[in-house]
């Protein structure tokens, strides 16, 4: 690693944040932008996302300062005593192939962060699952920085038990209720830790799963009833990302298997639920500096909603809409419901395993009675933000 580069009072994209720290690790570029330092703690997720081809930025300079910011946003809607923080690793494909390599980068740039912010809290985030953090939690110094862990290292799973959808789908059931949900048709971009259980709690509450998508391609049904989520799910839980392709060799009903991932910006639905990237839909005239700087796949939002017609959006990734793009929606009576009050449930699940071992010291913790109250705060929040 070279040596660490810390910025402190810049500003990203015009929104002042205190303290940025980049790092280098033969070709990726990991940066944390820590958004203010107000509370003792700083807590947010670290991802890695492929280098752009091309001239695009390698820096992900822009793409963690919004995830950054809207940290913050989450963590006051959540009543979570900590400051928002986000890390965003650019790296090749070989890297994001081995979790050897993201397990060293993450655990030399944590330190390279620790360094200079004691107060910093590393969660999990695309590519950096549970058996990522189990791993660096495992080093004694970094114990009191990282968080999301699985069940068998005393944490909570969080992606695997469901948590964020958890939150995503209770801000849909507020917002339509129970008699508007039954029956409405869905669209999930983004078929993964997060859309997969959205997909399963949204069918058991009575929604019909239109189509799903993820980096293999897009699953769409072709009858009024729609994918069958408890076979799509437990096939996700079997094979990953291959989930799409086994369901539509399964014979579960009538679908179709494309190999472009957009295909699902073509469906119509009442209810869109975006669980992947960062900004995958803007306006028009943002679509050029959007693709350069955080995500070469953005789409037109005008397009979008002329294809699909949907009702609602339930942000269940991080700022996957441009701002001009959640206004456009809001003004042509799309109700959005934002991610940092829906998709709050991954982080408050942290935040409670966190604290529960940080309280707890050498102690052993109840992951039962850590669970229920995750849950319980989860569902509480998400319901009455929305409502208000």
């Amino acid at each position: 690693m070279d040596t660490p580069s810390v910025r402190r009072d810049i500003l990203i994209d015009g929104e002042p944040f205190a303290l940025v720290v980049q790092t280098h690790h033969d070709g990726a570029v990991a940066t944390t932008a820590i958004h203010r330092q107000d509370f003792a703690r700083r807590i947010g997720g670290a991802r890695f996302v492929p280098a752009p081809e091309g001239d695009g930025t390698r820096d992900g300079l822009s793409e963690v300062g919004h995830l950054s910011s809207a940290m913050t946003e989450k963590c006051i809607a959540a009543l979570i005593p900590a400051d928002g923080q986000k890390s965003v690793v650019v790296a090749e494909p070989e890297v994001l192939a081995s979790e050897d390599r993201r397990t060293a980068i993450l655990a030399e740039h944590i330190r390279a962060v620790v360094s200079v912010d004691a107060g910093a809290i590393f969660g999990p985030d695309i590519n950096v699952p549970e058996e990522v953090q189990n791993r660096l939690a495992a080093e004694p110094d970094l114990l009191d920085h990282v968080t999301g862990l699985s069940e068998n290292a005393g944490g909570l799973s969080i992606d695997h038990n469901g948590y964020t959808a958890e939150g995503v789908v209770q801000g849909v059931r507020t917002a339509l209720g129970d008699a508007g949900l039954r029956g409405a048709s869905v669209t999930i971009q983004g078929f993964g830790a997060v859309g997969a259980h959205a997909g399963r709690l949204l069918h058991a509450a009575g929604a019909r799963i239109r189509a799903v998508s993820n980096a293999l391609g897009a699953l769409i049904a072709e009858d009024e009833e729609g994918l069958d989520a408890r076979v799509l799910f437990r096939s996700y839980g079997e094979s990953g990302d291959g989930c799409l392709l086994a369901y539509s060799r399964s014979g579960q009903g009538p679908s179709r298997l494309l190999a472009d991932p957009d295909a699902l910006f073509e469906v119509a639905a009442d209810i869109f639920v975006p669980a992947a990237r960062i900004s995958v839909l803007a306006m028009p005239d943002e679509l050029g500096a959007i693709r350069a700087r955080e995500n070469p796949d953005a789409g037109d939002v005008t397009d979008f909603l002329a294809r699909t017609g949907v009702r609602v959006v339930a942000e269940g990734a991080n700022h996957p809409l441009s701002d001009a793009a959640e206004r456009y929606l809001e003004e042509r009576g799309v109700r959005v419901l934002p991610d940092f009050i829906v998709n709050c449930g991954g982080l408050i699940g942290c935040w409670v395993e966190w604290e529960a071992r940080h309280r707890a010291g050498s102690a052993a913790v109840d992951l039962t009675t850590m669970g229920d109250a995750a849950r319980a705060r989860i569902r509480a929040t998400v319901t009455s933000n929305v409502e208000e």
